[in-house]
């Protein structure tokens, strides 16, 4: 793939042409944590490439904690503006794969959510400082993006390696050309070293792997380890709100006469109850297996991968101390 180099003082007017079409996020350290923050022509904050990916999943970009889907007696109008989300880790582009397969993959297409991935750039970046809740290369992702975005950057000393991997992020090198320097072999040096440096750090992090018939094993393990883990578990349900790849929606009503869709998580203890009060899942035993089945077991099943992308951000978040590794890595 075609690389180009673009210099340290050419990425924020590359910014502001962007948004003349787009609205732009990027990745800024708050808290001495990265989170993505609106960016606009005033903005004099500082773009984040060097830590992970940012506290808050992108899913929130394609698919909304809380929105109308349907409306009776009126017409639903939804102004859903076209947006670029920069600094994108691979952990977060796996879990849009997810999405893509629930989402647009199946018998039923969500029209927001494909109207949303239609109109998003995503602009993703290397990941070089790996940190201890770190596990994507146990779930064969690497550190570093080579598909499923539009541009891919590489901080490097005097500027930006910027690998196009889509003809969306074609046209974003071909509008604006005159910014883009080829790439000399020192730079593309730089950015094999410093791929090479995040792989072995992860590669420190988690020495052990998991079992290569992972999916059977949560499968045949189901109650056994699920009543030894799960009484570490508060169910606060942080895990599963802030991973990138839980999907789970609930419907209701509200008395304007608009349906409304809201994130669901299964350890709700209402989570599967049906009309008449019945509850497939009355025990929160039943509900914590039921997000490793999810996730290592039926997606891998129909899709070949799983709905686990290795983020961490269920090992930073859990109130409960729970590290998903070391329950994967003991079936």
């Amino acid at each position: 793939m075609e690389t180009y180099f673009l210099p340290l003082d050419k990425f924020v007017p590359l910014l502001l042409r962007l948004i003349e079409k787009y609205e732009v996020f990027i990745p800024t350290i708050e808290q001495e944590r990265p989170h993505f923050h609106r960016f606009s022509s005033e903005d004099t904050s500082t773009i984040s490439f060097e830590h992970i990916r940012t506290v808050e999943p992108v899913k929130h970009f394609l698919f909304k904690p809380i929105e109308s889907v349907a409306s009776f007696d009126k017409p639903l109008e939804k102004g859903i503006k076209p947006q670029a989300i920069v600094g994108i880790k691979r952990c977060d582009l796996k879990a849009i794969e997810v999405y893509d397969k629930v989402f647009l993959d199946s018998e039923f297409v969500d029209p927001f959510y494909k109207k949303r991935r239609e109109t998003t750039i995503l602009i993703s970046a290397d990941c070089p400082q790996p940190e201890p809740t770190c596990f994507c290369n146990l779930l064969g992702l690497n550190p570093w993006v080579d598909e499923g975005a539009d541009l891919n950057v590489t901080p490097v000393r005097s500027g930006y390696v910027i690998e196009p991997l889509s003809p969306k992020g074609e046209a974003i090198i071909e509008e604006n050309k005159i910014w883009f320097e080829n790439t000399s072999p020192e730079d593309l040096e730089q950015r094999e070293a410093s791929r090479k440096k995040a792989l072995d750090k992860l590669k420190e992090i988690n020495p052990d792997r998991f079992k290569e018939d992972l999916y059977e094993r949560v499968n045949v393990n189901e109650q056994k380890f699920c009543l030894s883990e799960a009484s570490g578990c508060v169910e606060c349900c942080g895990c599963l709100m802030c991973c990138p790849t839980c999907y789970c929606f609930l419907l209701y009503d509200e008395p304007s006469n608009e349906r409304v869709r809201i994130w669901d998580a299964c350890y709700y203890a209402a989570y599967a109850r049906v009309g008449g009060g019945a509850n497939p899942m009355p025990d929160f035993t039943s509900r914590f297996k039921n997000r490793f089945e999810c996730k290592f077991n039926y997606f891998y099943k129909y899709h070949g991968f799983f709905a686990c992308t290795g983020c961490g951000r269920c090992i930073s978040g859990c109130m409960g101390k729970i590290d998903i590794r070391k329950i994967l890595l003991k079936l």
